[in-house]
């Protein structure tokens, strides 16, 4: 596998990676939406805690 190849691979990759991060993240929000309960601060790392607080300022504004 020539190195342009395996590079466009690694990006389609990075790619599906950051969209399932992205449908994981909304459904946290939801999720704490409808219990009233803030988990992602208490069970995820900080930088994903913050990922997930900005996204929810998002929505609700």
């Amino acid at each position: 596998m020539s190195i342009q190849q395996e590079n466009k691979k690694l990006k389609e990759r990075i790619k599906e990676l950051e969209f399932i991060k992205e449908v994981q993240q909304d459904i946290i929000v939801d999720f704490e939406k409808v219990t009233g309960k803030e988990l992602s601060k208490k069970l995820l790392p900080e930088t994903l805690a913050n990922e997930i607080a900005r996204k929810k300022k998002k929505l609700t504004k």
